[in-house]
């Protein structure tokens, strides 16, 4: 299927949409191996690929109804259809019919994400049928933001439903924090050129300033509500961090680093986040040495705000 999708080999495209059912029975065989079922996974994946806009036009619709009945095996096809567009898009991938026939179902994609719960702390991101549903689904929403140029912050509650996993167990978890900053850094609202020290115009095809506003006030309170820990081991020169405990403290100062990159108005539009973010980089960094990348891109921007007599 993969060097048909390629076009090393040819087949026709009946045959392959023939291919799509069985496909699908077998992933509900209790007797296949793990390895087994994620190569079937792939192959359904770039057969969605190469039939969405000829034979098979409802690949998202019948993807997502095979995520309700087997949520990791179909969150898995959604999460391997970038990659699969990549492999067989030779052009600009956003403006490729095959990426815009996907995006059709964009509306459905998050809505069907934002449904799933959390089993655990989510910890473990591996991109296979290893992960649960819920971290698969939005290493899914990460990839299509990133790749295919998805805009979720479009989509209604999906912004308050960021800000309610930011406040949640799962709030400094990988998925989570890495879906954080492929959406910030994608929003039509950000590295708009700042002007006359105010907020930034956002492009068209805006997404609701109430819905960005309201996710980076929940992220710069979540940053504010881990800052006094932080700050008490910053203070504590013996403290020693675990790598699960260093890998979340380099994600969040990955996300404060975004805010001032993608957001540099912040800095002195709104003081109180300013203080916080400054605040949160600096006790990182004194905690852990990962974070030196984040304070010298911090320091690239304080010195073009200077220039431009920003600050």
């Amino acid at each position: 299927v993969q060097q048909v999708a390629k076009g090393y080999q040819k087949a026709e495209g009946e045959a392959l949409a023939a291919l799509v059912v069985v496909l699908q029975q077998h992933l509900g065989s209790p007797k296949l191996s793990q390895q087994s079922r994620q190569r079937l996974v792939l192959a359904l994946s770039a057969i969605a690929v190469h039939l969405c806009t000829t034979l098979w036009p409802r690949a998202m619709p019948d993807v997502l109804t095979l995520a309700e009945a087997q949520p990791q095996c179909g969150w898995c096809v959604v999460l391997a259809i970038p990659e699969q567009l990549s492999s067989v898009v030779h052009t600009y991938m956003k403006t490729d019919r095959r990426t815009e026939a996907f995006l059709k179902g964009s509306t459905a994609l998050v809505a069907a994400a934002m449904r799933l719960e959390p089993l655990g702390d989510e910890e473990t991101v591996t991109g296979t049928l290893s992960d649960s549903a819920f971290s698969l689904a939005l290493q899914s929403l990460t990839q299509w933001t990133k790749v295919l140029g998805m805009q979720p912050l479009q989509h209604d509650g999906f912004a308050g439903h960021m800000a309610a996993l930011l406040k949640g167990p799962v709030g400094s978890s990988e998925p989570v924090l890495e879906l954080l900053i492929e959406v910030l850094q994608s929003s039509p609202g950000a590295f708009a050129v700042y002007a006359d020290g105010q907020q930034p115009q956002l492009a068209q095809k805006q997404v609701p300033a109430s819905g960005l506003e309201g996710l980076l006030a929940a992220v710069i309170g979540a940053m504010g509500g881990l800052l006094p820990g932080i700050q008490q081991m910053a203070e504590n020169p013996s403290a020693c961090l675990d790598e699960a405990d260093a890998a979340r403290l380099t994600r969040w100062a990955r996300v404060a680093s975004t805010l001032v990159e993608a957001y540099t108005q912040i800095l002195w539009v709104e003081s109180g986040a300013a203080d916080v973010i400054i605040s949160f980089l600096g006790a990182c960094f004194l905690v852990h040495p990962h974070i030196a990348q984040c304070v010298f891109e911090l320091w690239a921007v304080l010195k073009d705000a200077n220039r431009d007599e920003k600050l």
